[in-house]
């Protein structure tokens, strides 16, 4: 009879139980990228019986908590402690739609409820600016040769987009130009589907462009060669500083304090979600003020490949990058009050690499506070 009963209710809430976490694995940049908000009835489940009868029936969700104890807590805890620990965790979730990531990256366990709800979560971003600005211009962010044509001058370099009405000879011309070129997914996210490549002759060349329209719409670009400093850090990767720019609804301009971001040997991209490595930097001055960190729970005094020391280091040609991120913010179109802008430096001076609506998780990490108050008022329309 007991096994029925656990048969019964499992059944019944496996549809809620997807539903509430289907998009944890998801990246497709629209629907599904972040988690749904838990619904009342859902939190009445999870609270039950002392939050004993959401451990057994939302699967999904105890396994997003234990994979990020497992990350962050290597060396174990104490079952009294870890019951104390997915409680609160849930209760970040239902109460502020804290996931179990951003639960350890912003260190819950050690702050008051008041800290706490100065940090925005991840998934009140992304709803919040598409309540304020609707789809029209996230579609500007998300269609990266979109957003190339619409701020070419600052890219200083070639790209092509690669999709259905893209000929052959379109294709072919810009190999002749680029024989190594950098390969995004038109849409993509998180730095997932990017790659450098470098085919040896024509015909591997119109092999490459035949195996991409089998997989839909890409972007390629003219490599960006960075700077002697910044590819000190790692030098796979084009390693970036990533800035949250905002223009107010009275045309004040303001930033928060960005994020340094490094990959890890052998990688060619930078992002935190594909194991980059961040770490905080002063806004007035350009020197990183923290140690650096990652996704995982870890932290470093230097890059764990490189060796680079991450407390003091100084980014090059800082008020020059500053000064730019506002000229390019203001030569958009006025509805893009919020851009978050990944920057590279070369030996020519700072280059735009993209534009989105980057997630604020590291970069709150790095500030070493929440940035909900600000966030809130820089966009209100």
């Amino acid at each position: 009879m007991k096994q029925f009963v656990n048969r019964l209710f499992r059944t019944a809430f496996l549809k809620l139980d997807q539903g509430m976490h289907k998009a944890m694995s998801s990246n497709d940049g629209t629907e599904g990228l972040y988690p749904t908000r838990i619904l009342p009835m859902e939190g009445a489940f999870l609270r039950w019986n002392n939050y004993y009868f959401g451990r057994k029936v939302f699967l999904s969700l105890m396994k997003f908590i234990d994979t990020a104890i497992q990350e962050n807590m290597p060396e174990g805890v104490q079952p009294k402690e870890r019951r104390k620990l997915e409680k609160d965790m849930i209760q970040c979730k239902l109460a502020m739609e804290i996931t179990p990531l951003e639960y350890f990256v912003f260190d819950f366990p050690h702050l008051s409820f008041k800290e706490r709800a100065t940090y925005l979560p991840d998934v009140e971003r992304w709803r919040v600016l598409h309540e304020t600005f609707g789809a029209q211009v996230r579609e500007e962010h998300a269609d990266k040769y979109r957003f190339y044509q619409l701020m070419k001058p600052y890219f200083h370099r070639e790209a092509c987009k690669v999709g259905p009405e893209t000929t052959k000879e379109e294709f072919m011309a810009f190999y002749a130009r680029h024989p190594r070129f950098f390969v995004k997914e038109l849409t993509g996210c998180f730095g997932r589907n990017a790659y450098m490549l470098e085919p040896k002759d024509e015909a591997k060349a119109e092999a490459v462009f035949k195996k991409m329209l089998d997989y839909g719409s890409w972007i390629i670009e003219e490599p960006i060669i960075q700077s002697k400093e910044m590819a000190s850090w790692n030098a796979s990767s084009v390693n970036t500083v990533r800035v949250a720019s905002f223009i107010t609804r009275e045309g004040v301009h303001h930033k928060f304090p960005p994020l340094f971001r490094a990959g890890r040997v052998g990688s060619v991209v930078d992002n935190g979600v594909s194991g980059g490595v961040g770490a905080g930097i002063d806004l007035k001055t350009g020197r990183i003020c923290t140690e650096g960190f990652d996704e995982h729970g870890h932290h470093f005094e230097k890059h764990p490949d490189s060796g680079v020391p991450y407390m003091g280091w100084q980014l090059p040609e800082w008020d020059e990058l500053m000064r730019l991120i506002e000229e390019i913010h203001r030569a958009m179109p006025p509805y893009h009050r919020y851009v978050a802008f990944d920057m590279a430096h070369t030996a020519q001076g700072w280059v735009l690499v993209e534009g989105n609506w980057g997630q604020l998780v590291l970069m709150q990490k790095g500030a070493g506070r929440g940035l909900k108050k600000e966030f809130l008022e820089y966009i209100k329309p």
